[in-house]
């Protein structure tokens, strides 16, 4: 089935990693890109709101917004009035995994195209290694098109391994145990850095896993950071309370 593609990332409009993946999706439809002007990595779900955005029409498929990577697919929903069957952000230029996504300026676009009821896709490489999209991208969308797996209501994360490619799984969203510190060089100067848990004692199906082991991990998600559970028993609690 031949669809409408509307794909942005966080890295620029002409990074290296949008282009392939504009070059892979047209095989299957039509490709419009709205993304940023200019590199807007972690930018996560933020948006320009009463103020002027400036938009560059580049050509007949190419938008350059000097905004975020949300306000590129608000841009492109509702100010450029443009449609699309799905909404891609990728290929980053750099994994999105774990608590990351809550960061990630390439899955938050996907978080705002998802307020305007559009099933998402999320793409994310090894820093400079693009082999596995170059590769594996037929294989990958057949998987998740095949198997009905899009749907409006989470986006479907994907990162892709570095090397050693051993198939698609789908994976559950770990909350990695990091450590993080800083480099001081004077009294105003610090360097964050940060430390990232191994994944010897992760579960099998954690996504940093999956990636490290040489596999493409597949992950929903949610549209809300709101757990059901939890809101049960914060209702239970207090009502045992008399509240």
């Amino acid at each position: 089935m031949y669809m409408k593609f509307i794909l942005t990332n966080d890295d620029g409009y002409n990074a290296k990693g949008i282009l392939l993946l504009k070059e892979k999706l047209s095989k299957y439809g039509d490709v419009t890109i709205v993304a940023p002007y200019k590199h807007m990595s972690g930018k996560s779900v933020s948006i320009t709101l009463s103020e002027w955005l400036k938009v560059d029409r580049i050509d007949e498929k190419t938008y350059a917004v000097h905004g975020t990577p949300t306000d590129c697919a608000c841009m492109a929903l509702a100010g450029l009035k443009l449609d699309c069957d799905i909404f891609v952000s990728g290929c980053n230029d750099g994994p999105n995994l774990s608590y990351d996504v809550l960061l990630s300026g390439t899955v938050g676009a996907c978080l705002g195209a998802m307020v305007f009821k559009k099933k998402t896709v999320a793409i994310s490489a090894p820093h400079g290694d693009y082999s596995c999209l170059i590769n594996h991208f037929d294989e990958i969308w057949e998987f998740i098109t095949k198997n009905d797996l899009l749907s409006e209501n989470y986006c479907l994360n994907i990162n892709l391994p570095k090397e050693g490619y051993k198939g698609i799984e789908i994976g559950r969203c770990y909350y990695r145990n990091d450590y993080y510190y800083y480099d001081k060089k004077d009294d105003d100067m610090y360097f964050a850095l940060r430390d990232v848990e191994g994944i010897e004692n992760m579960p099998e199906d954690a996504d940093c896993r999956l990636v490290k082991e040489g596999y493409v991990a597949v992950v929903p998600i949610s549209r809300l950071p709101y757990n059901e559970e939890d809101y049960q028993k914060i209702k239970q609690l207090l009502f045992l309370k008399g509240i």
